[in-house]
């Protein structure tokens, strides 16, 4: 019986020390998608997710608000981009400044702690920055406010 309660209580001590690293992550985050036009009727926003759940939205032009709305979602969802990013190794990506005529782009900066990373998709090419674009959009919901391809 002792062994039981020794591993469940490894277990129960493994996951606090986890959960506390993870609120610790989350203390710091903050992840901005700004999407900006093209020469035609692309949608030009900005959204920003930050570690307490806080979701700021800032329509500019060709989206169905305009303006800034504000609204919170759940930490789990928080967890999961923060957990993606990281799996991803986000903050070791490689930059660029490509951009394309006519093509809409896609900025992504985050910062957790003492890292900050900013992100360029300027010719709408699929990949790993359009992917983690379109996951900030879902788990902020801006299609509420946003016209989202």
């Amino acid at each position: 019986m002792k062994p039981l309660v020794v591993c469940t209580t490894l277990a129960l001590i493994v996951t606090a020390a986890l959960c506390a690293q993870d609120l610790a992550t989350l203390a710091d985050f903050s992840i901005t998608l700004r999407r900006l036009g093209c020469l035609g009727s692309c949608p030009d926003y900005e959204v920003t997710i930050w570690g307490n759940g806080r979701v700021r939205y800032q329509g500019h032009a060709y989206v169905r608000v305009k303006g800034v709305r504000e609204r919170t979602i759940p930490l789990p969802n928080v967890q999961k981009l923060v957990r993606r990013l990281q799996d991803e190794h986000f903050f070791q990506w490689d930059e660029t400044d490509l951009v394309c005529l006519d093509f809409p782009e896609v900025h992504i900066t985050a910062s957790a702690g003492a890292q900050r990373k900013h992100v360029l998709e300027g010719c709408n090419k699929p990949g790993k920055i359009l992917a983690i674009a379109h996951e900030i959009d879902r788990i902020s919901e801006t299609a509420r406010w946003a016209k989202v391809r």
